[in-house]
């Protein structure tokens, strides 16, 4: 019987030339180099790049691309002269900032981006739909258990596993054809006053910490038979990671070794991915509509039958005891 597998993937943001960093060669040496760190251990990532970064470096994702990463969408519209937050707006409005980043995609890397990933993971309950209509398929667009309103994200309740989106809701499993990949995250460990749970993003924390992460992430999803099982680190095109001894770099390696150990010490077959790999793995192993939400009233408040008699009695006594008193 062959062992079941852990699949583990690594995704970055690009976002060098955003107003707050603004600095395309820094962004082009910490994509490159990210990607040669993953190569060296025989991985492949998902590269989320905002339009302004693929219009500053397209050879940059053209040549990720050819070595066989993704290259996907990430979505920043404070970049593009819109208000910072996605999830402040309505579905007409979401088309317009997404089409027309999708649209500046193509015209620089000539394919269809395939991921797809918004800045802060700002989304509300149009926003699944929207991405399913302008054909996206997958993409890390939550962060579950984060509760940051100021930034318009909001996933309480959210599961922590990969699952299918629902059109209308953004917290419940659905039947639209939207693979969400959520990144891995301890939901117990509280970052921000509480707001935001430690995921296993490299900049957050040393790999100790990490390992503790994914180690907790694996207990879970074998317990409970999760049917994919999953790592999914992240990080930005921030970060010297070409450079020997940074402590990202060191961390990013440190992740790798911790995925792998864990996964051994498991026994678990440890793949890597990347997240258009990982949703078709996914669609394959768990039918289209076979997991979506189905709600029903909790009545387990409402008293009803026998349980009710004692607390209409008790009160008909209180009543009568009122009468007499005023009698």
């Amino acid at each position: 019987m062959k062992p079941d597998k852990l699949y583990f993937s690594f995704l970055i943001d690009c976002e060098a030339t955003q107003p707050a960093v603004n600095d395309k060669k820094l962004g082009e040496r910490s994509s490159r180099s990210f990607g040669a760190v993953l190569e060296k251990h025989g991985l492949r990532g998902t590269f989320h790049v905002i339009p302004t970064d693929i219009e500053a470096s397209p050879k940059v994702y053209r040549d990720l691309h050819a070595a066989g990463h993704e290259i996907g969408l990430h979505l920043h519209p404070a970049a593009d002269g819109y208000a910072e937050f996605f999830g402040v707006y309505g579905p007409d409005e979401q088309r317009k900032i997404l089409s027309e980043a999708k649209d500046r995609f193509v015209s620089s890397l000539g394919f269809e981006p395939g991921s797809l990933c918004i800045g802060y993971g700002s989304v509300n309950d149009f926003s699944y739909g929207v991405f399913h209509d302008l054909g996206f398929r997958h993409g890390t667009t939550c962060i579950p258990t984060r509760v940051l309103p100021e930034c318009a994200s909001v996933h309480a309740g959210k599961p922590l596993d990969l699952h299918y989106a629902h059109r209308w809701n953004r917290v419940l499993v659905g039947d639209l054809d939207y693979v969400e990949v959520p990144c891995t995250l301890d939901p117990d460990s509280r970052m921000w006053g509480g707001k935001h749970p430690l995921d296993l993003r490299v900049e957050l924390v040393d790999t100790k910490n990490h390992w503790y992460t994914i180690k907790k992430a694996v207990d879970r999803q074998v317990a409970a038979k999760t049917p994919v099982k999953q790592i999914r680190g992240a990080t930005h095109n921030t970060f010297e990671f070409g450079a020997k001894g940074d402590f990202r770099r060191e961390t990013l390696e440190g992740i790798i070794r911790a995925a792998q150990s864990i996964a051994e010490a498991a026994g678990l077959d440890l793949k890597g991915v990347t997240t258009r790999e990982l949703a078709a793995i996914y669609r394959k192993t768990v039918p289209l509509g076979s997991t979506a939400t189905h709600l029903a009233l909790d009545r387990r408040g409402y008293l009803s039958g026998a349980a009710a008699k004692p607390i209409e009695s008790a009160n008909k006594k209180k009543s009568a005891g009122k009468r007499k008193a005023r009698a």
